[in-house]
């Protein structure tokens, strides 16, 4: 690994990771701002703008924060005249009282000691916080495995990889929300209501596009460069062994948490 800050890789190539990464279910976007009701909405670690897109097609009030400026650039023109904010979270402060505070694919970055307080803070009574993932699972089995292999052998194990996860991982039923979401740790101790929506959809990449998919993804950017293209060299080969492409199952999950009236 290298000394570079995690949070940060995706500004590398921030042009490759706008055409390369999924964006979200339309829907989502949708059912969100219906559940939050009207006010302003703040997003959290905007990126490029997959997320801030769909939400600002809405004809909404949306403030978005992208420390990145490289990042901030593409977001910039993804969604021309929203305020774009270069700067953390942690380091913001409110300009007023939120309806609702979204977070897509980026949570996580956020100081795990200090986001539900900042979430709270940025809230007006009755505000949601709504952060979402995209989670890839493969349901072929072999292929999983042959991937599974390719991680191991690079220590690659303890890390979310975007091939880590078979389709038979998730179960159906709903888990207890404070264990579908270790991100939002103590979330009941100031918020209230708290629920998951879930989206499904699929994925399918060729080869090129899965070589171009894992440098995006910053499990492979923190790894020095030759081990890197090492690394999605022998993964890229079992996908090409495989087949014509890799086709995942992708779920999309929404934590929701309101703050007391």
């Amino acid at each position: 690994m290298t000394t570079r800050e995690r949070a940060q890789v995706f500004g590398e190539l921030a042009e490759e990771y706008d055409r390369v990464r999924p964006s979200y279910p339309a829907d989502l976007a949708t059912e969100i701002l219906e559940l939050a009701g009207p006010g302003p909405v703040l997003e959290v670690g905007a990126g490029t703008g997959k997320a801030s897109a769909l939400f600002a097609a809405h004809d909404i009030d949306l403030t978005c924060l992208e420390p990145d400026p490289r990042m901030a650039t593409v977001l910039r023109r993804t969604v021309p005249g929203v305020p774009v904010i270069e700067s953390t979270f942690e380091r913001w402060t409110p300009d007023r009282a939120y309806g609702l505070v979204i977070s897509a694919q980026a949570w996580h970055w956020v100081d795990p000691a200090r986001r539900n307080a900042l979430a709270f803070a940025a809230l007006a009574p009755g505000g949601l916080l709504a952060p979402f993932w995209n989670v890839f699972l493969l349901p072929d089995r072999e292929l999983y495995t042959a991937l599974a292999e390719v991680d191991a052998r690079h220590g690659l194990t303890g890390e979310q990889s975007p091939h880590s996860l078979h389709a038979d991982d998730l179960p159906d039923t709903p888990r207890p929300f404070a264990e579908q979401w270790p991100d939002l740790a103590g979330i009941e101790e100031l918020f209230t209501d708290l629920r998951t929506l879930r989206y499904r959809s699929a994925r399918s990449y060729t080869p090129t596009e899965y070589r171009a998919h894992l440098h995006s993804i910053s499990l492979y950017r923190m790894l020095d460069e030759p081990r890197r293209h090492t690394v999605i060299d022998e993964t890229v080969a079992v996908v090409e062994a495989h087949g014509a492409t890799i086709d995942f199952a992708l779920h999309t999950y929404v934590a929701l948490a309101r703050r007391p009236s």
